[in-house]
């Protein structure tokens, strides 16, 4: 059983389960997530020990990528985007903007088919600064290796659209859709 009390084994396992086609080598991954090398290395050994993580020889050096074949990885997945990885970063990223009042994550994330080249698309709802926002993402941006596409709209342009049928706004409310609660 995995043990989700560690931060390091928290950073790791939403950058792997966010990009799971990723193998990479110790000192990546300590500079990627900016952990401590040592305590990193003891965490990478358990999961793999867990077989969690999985390894290859390239040369003299390891690369370490997620297990798709782990009997809970979609399990786990979901458990730690939604509660401890992407999800809650993003909603303690957006929450400390003024104004929002609003945010869904829609397209291949919120379907569960992202690949390599995936990108994480999300709307904005609110009176927002918007450079306060983009400010705030670039951060997690870098942290997750993936970026991410925001659609800022205030909150009456919203209303109006969705009383018109708008159809980008009622196609990201009709498909599948990740409310964030702020």
């Amino acid at each position: 059983m995995i043990s989700l009390k560690s931060q390091i084994t928290k950073k790791l396992l939403n950058y792997f389960f966010l990009n799971p086609q990723e193998s990479l080598y110790v000192n990546e991954l300590s500079r990627n997530l900016a952990l401590d090398k040592r305590n990193l290395v003891k965490k990478i050994k358990e999961l793999e020990k867990e077989s969690v993580l999985k390894s290859q020889k390239r040369g003299n050096l390891k690369l370490y990528h997620i297990n798709k074949g782990y009997p809970l990885y979609n399990e786990y997945k979901q458990i730690i985007l939604k509660t401890i990885g992407f999800e809650e970063n993003l909603k303690n990223t957006i929450k400390d903007v003024n104004g929002i009042k609003n945010a869904y994550i829609y397209g291949s994330y919120a379907k569960n088919t992202m690949d390599a080249h995936s990108d994480i698309d999300l709307l904005i709802i609110g009176s927002h600064s918007i450079a306060s926002l983009q400010k705030n993402l670039n951060k997690l941006q870098k942290e997750i290796n993936r970026e991410i596409n925001v659609v800022n709209i205030d909150e009456k342009e919203y209303n109006r659209k969705i009383k018109n049928k708008d159809p980008f706004i009622t196609g990201i409310l009709k498909n599948q859709h990740i409310r964030i609660n702020l």
